[in-house]
């Protein structure tokens, strides 16, 4: 900082610099931190954040603000705004991803020499919160030995990638399991 000093030009701010002032000026470094400086970038900082959350519609508690200690289903509900923005975004996204695979197989289809007939490229998106899975596992065999839908349609429901496979290793293995014993 240059106080006293009516003009100033080229001032060169490096180890070892020489500067001549006028007699009554003054030189000196602006501790920014000083008076209560931390502070201030500190309330900066929390301010940045608390607009961040406002206008991502989401939660405190996404940005790890939990002080209620909430868990399980309180939770999943402190956090649904989070999830509804995220299947939004992924209703956009999904198709825009799927189209864009599509091209691709197309391209290698027509330069590549790829067989991409019947391919169909679909965008598959995990789950955004945990799921108790113990209690879908619970619901889907209930309605199984209910008789009311298959075991194939329990298994694709919990995740399976290939329920008609899942169902014949499951025949083999009874059937082994039955021979031996």
């Amino acid at each position: 900082m240059l106080e006293g000093v009516d003009g100033s030009s080229d001032i060169a701010v490096e180890p070892g610099a020489v500067w001549e002032v006028p007699e009554r000026a003054r030189a000196y470094l602006l501790d920014l931190l000083q008076g209560g400086g931390v502070a201030l970038h500190r309330d900066y900082i929390d301010l940045i954040y608390r607009t961040l959350h406002d206008l991502g519609e989401s939660p405190r508690t996404a940005f790890g603000h939990n002080p209620q200690g909430l868990s399980g289903v309180a939770l999943n509900t402190e956090l649904d705004p989070l999830a509804k923005k995220v299947a939004r975004k992924r209703l956009i996204r999904g198709a825009a991803y799927e189209r864009r695979a599509a091209l691709i197989l197309r391209l290698l289809g027509r330069y590549g020499g790829l067989d991409i007939e019947g391919l169909r490229p679909v965008a598959t998106w995990g789950p955004v919160l945990p799921i108790d899975r113990s209690r879908q596992v619970a619901d889907e065999r209930s309605l199984v030995e209910a008789g009311i839908q298959s075991r194939r349609t329990a298994a694709a429901h919990l995740g399976s990638e290939d329920p008609e496979a899942e169902w014949a290793r499951t025949v083999e293995e009874q059937g082994t399991a039955a021979r031996e014993g």
